[in-house]
C-alpha cells in the first residue's frame, strides 16, 4: 500500500501542467538558438580611443619621402578597427601646425593640450596593416585612452569636415574590407 502511495505522488510531481510545458518549450528555444552577434567588423581585442606609442619612422612618411624631424615617440588615437585588428589610427601632437585640431577635453600624460593630425593612417612605413604587435606600436594603459565623446569628435572632424576627408572615408572602407 505505502509503494501504491508513493508512486502515485511521484506521477503527480512529475505531471506537468500545460503552462509548465509551454515555459519549458520557451527556455529550451532560447538554450538552442543561437545568439544573433552583429558581425560590426571591429576589433574585439583593441577598443576604439585607446592610445599607442611608436616613433615616427614606424608611420608612413610624407610625399616627399622624408620624415619631417621624426620623434622617439608618438602617440596615436585608435578611430577605427577591422575582425583582423588591424587598425586606423589618427597622429596626435602638442604643436600648433597646419591641419591639426585640439581636443581641448583631452592631455597627454605630460599634461600639454593635446591636438591630433587630420590624416588616417592604416599601413605602416613598409605598407604592413598597423597591428599592436609590442615592437613597433606598444599599446598604452587604459588612463591614456580617450573617452566615447572625444574618439566621436575626431572621427567626425577627419571623416566629414577637413580637406581630405574623402581619401580618409577611402582609407577607411579599405580597412573594413579587409576582413
Amino acid at each position: 500500500m505505502k509503494k501504491e502511495v508513493k508512486k502515485q505522488s511521484k506521477k503527480r510531481a512529475s505531471a506537468k501542467t500545460p503552462a509548465k510545458t509551454a515555459k519549458l518549450k520557451r527556455v529550451k528555444k532560447a538554450i538552442e538558438k543561437p545568439s544573433k552577434k552583429t558581425d560590426k567588423n571591429v576589433s574585439r581585442k583593441v577598443p576604439n580611443g585607446r592610445t599607442i606609442k611608436t616613433k615616427d619612422k614606424y608611420l608612413p612618411i610624407d610625399k616627399k619621402g622624408k620624415s619631417t624631424k621624426p620623434k622617439e615617440k608618438r602617440l596615436i588615437i585608435i578611430i577605427d578597427s577591422n575582425s583582423n585588428d588591424e587598425l586606423a589610427v589618427v597622429r596626435t601632437s602638442t604643436q600648433i601646425q597646419p591641419n591639426t585640431t585640439a581636443l581641448p577635453t583631452y592631455k597627454k600624460g605630460n599634461k600639454k593640450k593635446t591636438r591630433f593630425k587630420h590624416f588616417v593612417e592604416i599601413t605602416d612605413n613598409e605598407g604592413n596593416p598597423i597591428k599592436i604587435d609590442g615592437i613597433k606600436f606598444i599599446e598604452n594603459g587604459k588612463e591614456y585612452d580617450l573617452s566615447a565623446n572625444e574618439v566621436e569628435t575626431v572621427r567626425d572632424k577627419v571623416l566629414n569636415h577637413c580637406k581630405i576627408a574623402s581619401e580618409n572615408r577611402k582609407k577607411i572602407t579599405k580597412l573594413k574590407q579587409k576582413k
